[in-house]
């Protein structure tokens, strides 16, 4: 057991650290698929009925404007819910920012030059040097979703899959039921792009989500061993613990 911890559990820390990066990547995405180099398909709806229903203390009430799927490839993914002051925030959990078009098919993606990040719901793509980056084909989109199931989906992807979303472009209002908490606001709003060419505030799409298809997955050998390392990890402290909890017996 010794030689054990001496040898395999630093090895299993180091595979650890090294795939927590390696397992989040773009730049690890694997061969495109052909439903990603299409522009997202936005169309009129023939049932515009509000969407209405109370969770977390608001009261909300949802405009659909169009219907939507958008076939991307996920270069950022934010959870807003882990450091949110907000109850909305509930609902309002995921960011994602998805490329597609162009930007995919002249691997944008794979220039180490070119960083992406998430902040504050925002989207940002930097590069250094000369690029050739189409802003009409990145979105940064807030993710409305009541389905558990689709929010524990949504969760697994990282960087460099591929994925479709579906769902409906909505208008949003609420209002807080009852006395608001310090950090609440009594009413706010959030109102959906409905052009691809628009940018800076108000350009993010705001969809209601309603189905999500993993096209292709990436980085499948960094997932994997992280997934070993991780477990290989826990079962040896485990088995620590319950040598070191043995009573002493002396002769």
């Amino acid at each position: 057991m010794n030689k054990i911890n001496k040898y395999l559990f630093p090895g299993l820390l180091v595979l650890l650290v090294i795939t927590f990066f390696t397992r989040n990547s773009v730049r690890g995405a694997g061969r495109i698929d052909p439903a990603v180099l299409k522009p997202p398909l936005q169309e009129s709806l023939v049932d515009q009925e509000l969407i209405e229903f109370a969770k977390d203390g608001y009261e909300y009430e949802l405009t659909p404007l169009f219907s939507y799927s958008i076939n991307g490839l996920l270069v950022s993914k934010m959870n807003y819910r882990l450091f949110s002051l907000h109850k909305y925030d509930n609902l309002f959990p995921l960011d994602i920012c998805l490329i597609w078009g162009g930007n995919v098919e002249k691997k944008i993606h794979k220039n180490k030059r070119v960083k992406f990040s998430q902040d504050c719901r925002w989207c940002w793509v930097k590069w250094r040097g000369n690029v050739d980056f189409n802003f009409s084909e990145i979105a940064n989109s807030h993710l409305l979703i009541k389905d558990k199931r689709l929010e524990r989906k949504i969760k697994k992807l990282v960087a460099g899959d591929q994925v479709n979303i579906k769902g409906k472009l909505v208008n949003v209002k609420a209002q807080l039921v009852g006395k608001a908490d310090k950090w609440e606001p009594q009413t706010f709003s959030w109102n959906s792009s409905t052009n691809r060419t628009d940018q800076g505030a108000g350009a993010c799409e705001v969809i209601y989500v309603e189905d999500v298809q993993v096209l292709k997955r990436a980085n499948l050998l960094s997932r994997y061993l992280f997934s070993l390392s991780f477990y290989g990890l826990v079962v040896l402290i485990v088995l620590n613990l319950i040598r070191f909890s043995r009573p002493i017996v002396s002769a």
